[in-house]
């Protein structure tokens, strides 16, 4: 006997920037030339100053616009300055509580000064 129980999911929608088509495995890396700035710019020509890349399996954003780097900057700036917590960092590198890789905070300003 199967007993399907219905979860009451709550979905966003979400409304990611362009982008050109991928392969399953690299993603848009085959989009790339041995002068990667330049398939970055006539991608940006197709697609726009904002588009959604998948390099292998992580989704990079690529903004090819001073005005709109400005933007994305003005408006997520806590989210890009933070950075990744790694195991090989805190394994190595004392738990990452130097400036250079710990969290975006009250201690790495301390550090930074």
């Amino acid at each position: 006997m199967f007993i399907k129980s219905r979860s009451k999911r709550t979905t966003t929608k979400l409304n990611p920037p362009p982008s050109p088509w991928r392969l399953p495995v690299i993603g848009n890396l085959h989009q790339l030339s041995l002068h990667p700035h330049r398939s970055l710019h006539s991608l940006s020509l197709r697609y726009g100053p904002l588009m959604l890349l998948h390099f292998g399996r992580v989704p990079t954003l690529v903004v090819s616009s001073a005005d709109m780097a400005h933007d994305v900057m003005k408006t997520n700036d806590l989210k890009f300055a933070d950075r990744p917590k790694r195991k090989a960092v805190s394994t190595f590198l004392n738990g990452g509580r130097d400036v250079a890789f710990s969290p975006y905070g009250e201690s790495w300003r301390q550090f930074k000064v």
